[in-house]
């Protein structure tokens, strides 16, 4: 049923919501024609376990399918002028199963609704809690100030995003300085499947930038394109998710241009993951003002060394990427520090600057990991070794640097192959070619790994 039959007015002035509502609550499947669409009321009484205010409410089975030139756009001061605790959002699905939402526009009109000081504004464009097989597809959403465009909580099972589009956000917006904190997708629910989308933005956000939080088993990213952001993919077990082990999370065949991390591993409390898959992947790192330096995966650990959380890895595989130094100050390509068991392999790194693999260590060891043929042109300029085994006198067991190519690039000054500390124990480094390299081995416990050029 069309929402123009319940007095919607596609002509940008007329507050649509209500009859957007109207046909939402008579109707199972609710169509949206092409048109501008005003959105300025939230629901009244609020219908969410959440103190935040939503424009619409959907429950099971519903379908909401919007002409491509349909656009829904928020009022000027909307958002931050909802009296709740978290600002102005879309919709809401609580609890629900089997609902679709495709096509349309959803514009926030960010610039006109900017965080005030002392504000949370969340700003989704899709929440849900505890919903069950959830489909969004071919939307674009877009300026929100907010925290996050869609978000599952509550577990649940079986989102898809598919063939949509994410335009600016949180900290990429001019002038929405209060708000720290944004990403475009966040998932604590199992079997999530993001395929397909393009996160982007005009400008590169003045702090941290999310592309997609995983933080559910089961998830997977896939042929995907996500621009300026710091991280792209964010995986972890969180406090939210209650995962002991967050299990076969895929991140294959995207493209991760411009962005601070392709991925980072951390998250709020202390959960394992067993079983990542990242392959396949294009990666150009970039600095970012007020963050640092661009890594292509980066697994976080403590700079002061105190390590008050733990997610431990295991079935890391990492094959058949590339990774771009796309500003010539990266610090590290792949930094790791608390696996189990973990493969780098037939990898490609391009004009690196700093370091292009560190495994560090952690008071829970670090053991059966292999770095094996991989290719890089390293500059070699910044002092750092190509090849770091920097495990800070930790434990190491079972560690191969094995059948990789790294070519120097710029001649100037001494450098080092492979550099190792810490008590290593059962591991080799064999088979390896260090051309424009004067040091294979370096390191006060480079003695005690089994070397063969």
């Amino acid at each position: 049923m069309s929402v123009a039959s319940y007095g919607a007015r596609a002509d940008g002035r007329t507050d649509a919501a209500p009859a957007i509502r109207a046909a939402l609550a008579a109707n199972q499947h609710v169509h949206i024609p092409a048109g501008e669409y005003l959105l300025e009321t939230f629901e009244s009484p609020r219908q969410t376990r959440l103190h935040a205010d939503f424009m619409f409410s959907l429950r099971s089975g519903q379908t909401v399918t919007a002409d491509p030139g349909a656009v829904l756009t928020f009022a000027d001061g909307i958002i931050p002028g909802s009296p709740t605790l978290w600002g102005g959002n879309l919709f809401m699905i609580d609890g629900a199963s089997d609902v679709t939402i495709s096509g349309g526009t959803w514009d926030f009109n960010g610039a006109n609704n900017l965080v005030p000081a002392g504000r949370t504004i969340t700003g989704y464009g899709v929440y849900t809690y505890g919903a069950d097989r959830v489909t969004v597809r071919d939307v674009t959403m877009q300026n929100t100030p907010g925290q996050n465009y869609i978000v599952m909580q509550g577990r649940g099972d079986g989102f898809r995003v598919e063939g949509s589009t994410f335009v600016n956000g949180g900290t990429s917006l001019a002038a929405n300085r209060e708000q720290v904190d944004y990403s475009a997708m966040y998932f604590t629910g199992s079997n999530v499947v993001v395929d397909r989308v393009r996160i982007t933005h005009d400008r590169l956000p003045w702090f941290y930038s999310g592309g997609i939080e995983l933080h559910g088993t089961r998830n997977a990213v896939t042929n995907s394109v996500i621009e300026r952001s710091f991280p792209a993919v964010y995986i972890g077990p969180d406090v939210a998710s209650e995962l002991e082990v967050m299990e076969d999370t895929v991140v294959t065949g995207n493209q991760f241009l411009e962005v601070g991390r392709a991925v980072t591993f951390h998250a709020l409390g202390t959960g394992a993951i067993a079983g990542v898959e990242f392959a396949r992947n294009t990666v150009t790192m970039t600095s970012f003002p007020g963050l640092g330096a661009g890594r292509g995966v980066d697994q976080d650990a403590p700079p002061d060394g105190n390590w008050t959380y733990h997610h431990i890895i295991t079935g890391l595989d990492i094959r058949d990427n590339d990774f771009h130094d796309a500003d010539g100050q990266s610090d590290f390509g792949i930094r790791l520090s608390q696996i189990h068991s973990g493969t780098i392999q037939q990898n490609r790194f391009h004009q690196m600057s700093g370091t292009v693999f560190q495994l560090g260590g952690s008071p829970w060891d670090t053991r059966n990991v292999t770095f094996s043929d991989n290719s890089a042109t390293w500059l070699g300029s910044t002092g750092a070794p190509a090849i770091a085994l920097g495990l800070d006198g930790y434990r190491a067991d079972g560690i191969v640097v094995t059948r990789n190519r790294i070519t120097r690039t710029q001649a100037e000054g001494s450098a080092c192959g492979v550099y190792s500390d810490g008590v290593i124990t059962s591991s080799s480094v064999t088979g390896n070619g260090f051309a424009g390299i004067g040091l294979p081995m370096c390191g006060p416990t480079m003695g005690s790994l089994a070397f063969a050029p």
